[in-house]
């Protein structure tokens, strides 16, 4: 029975984990289309076996990186031979620079050259990048071979893994190719998070913010009260509870559209100006990164439209720069026009022109045309990023 979402939930009582055995596995309906199960949970690696040797594979491929591979490789390839799985691990390097054809098309030849086969498994182990790279190739191969994420940052399984989405970027902006792929299934242990960085799971706990400002304004108030302390301070089941607190956030959306078409463009808010940075600074500035400072911007583009009042455009500020301590400046090697150009070659683009995801309230997005964006005259963007640029530079970054 897949688990509900509850409100206030105390994970330390019902979903223990350090305990021997490790925490209980709960699932969650996607709502995708179509829709794998997610298997959550802290310390559930002893489930993944099972859960594999219902795909019946003659081989399970472990596609990660070398530095996640020399925290975890070993335990979780001596996990699936004890389940009578034979594992094949591939190496390959992840990041938006990494990203590509060339990359795709290495993993590619590579699993051709270790006898992938049309009843094997590819798990993607690792970060929203390369499990994007991972999850094409298992579309790709064959036209389509089984495929597990099991993401092991934050923001992977938090929020990239929830899309079915896989895709590489091209010349001109990010995720320009891809396809839609759903995964056999989503296997998300929090255990994993111990090795990444507070600064990735800053970047996490940006899209969960985000989730708050465009659907749910008490998930914005949970957030605010939460992080009024550092999170270097925050314990191992701590980022289990946010994990599961915005995994449930974004479902819920999810939920009331599952096609991604209506009112789940939404996830989108912060994402046109944010994608544009993340791609000209070439991957320097983190994905969440890059949506926190989308989202101020258009914010800010809202003020000045007159859809929001001052003080919420300020809230954006005081979350992501007094409370998460994040620079939210333009980077000065990035020029205006830049921006613009990649804005115009975004993939969410239409033959009206580029359209913004834009708050009408905390909780609430505008939805004008009946497709929950706005148009804005190319000259006001270009006014309100202007100013946004010469007022927010880093040293006004609202750290605490």
């Amino acid at each position: 029975m897949p688990l509900t979402i509850a409100e206030n939930i105390d994970l330390t009582t019902q979903y223990p984990s350090h305990d021997s055995t490790g925490c209980a596995m709960i699932h969650f309906e996607t709502h995708l289309q179509p829709d794998p199960t997610f298997y959550f949970g802290n310390r559930i690696l002893h489930g993944l076996p099972p859960l594999l040797e219902r795909l019946t594979p003659d081989r399970v491929y472990l596609v990660a990186t070398p530095a996640l591979l020399a925290f975890y490789g070993a335990e979780i390839r001596d996990a699936l031979r004890k389940g009578g799985l034979e594992c094949v691990v591939v190496p390959i390097e992840d990041g938006e620079n990494r990203k590509n054809f060339r990359t795709l098309e290495h993993l590619c030849e590579t699993l051709v050259e270790l006898n992938v086969s049309k009843a094997s498994v590819i798990i993607g182990f690792g970060g929203g990048c390369l499990t994007n790279i991972a999850g094409l190739a298992a579309g790709l191969i064959f036209r389509g071979i089984h495929y597990v994420e099991m993401p092991t940052t934050l923001m992977g399984i938090t929020d990239s893994s929830l899309s079915n989405k896989q895709a590489i970027n091209g010349a001109k902006g990010k995720n320009h190719f891809g396809m839609y792929y759903a995964p056999a299934f989503l296997f998300g242990d929090t255990h994993y998070l111990t090795t990444e960085p507070v600064e990735g799971k800053k970047a996490a706990i940006v899209e969960g913010i985000k989730n708050g400002l465009i659907s749910d304004a008490s998930l914005l108030d949970y957030f605010e009260a939460t992080l009024q302390r550092p999170l270097e301070s925050f314990s191992e089941l701590d980022f289990h509870e946010f994990a599961y607190r915005i995994i449930c956030s974004k479902l819920e959306i999810l939920r009331r559209d599952p096609s991604e078409k209506g009112s789940a463009l939404t996830l989108e808010y912060g994402h046109t100006f944010g994608h544009a940075m993340e791609f000209l600074s070439h991957g320097k500035v983190h994905h969440g990164f890059a949506v926190a400072k989308g989202m101020c911007i258009a914010a800010e583009l809202a003020c000045r439209l007159g859809y929001i009042p001052r003080s919420l455009a300020d809230r954006h500020y005081y979350v992501f720069g007094t409370l998460l301590g994040l620079d939210l400046s333009i980077p000065e090697e990035i020029g205006i026009d830049q921006i613009l150009s990649a804005i115009d070659s975004d993939n969410k683009r239409t033959d009206g022109g580029t359209k913004f995801v834009l708050l009408k309230k905390a909780g609430e997005c505008l939805n004008p045309d009946g497709d929950f964006q706005v148009f804005a005259a190319p000259q006001i963007v270009r006014t309100v990023l202007t100013d946004y640029k010469n007022r927010i530079t880093p040293r006004s970054s609202f750290s605490r």
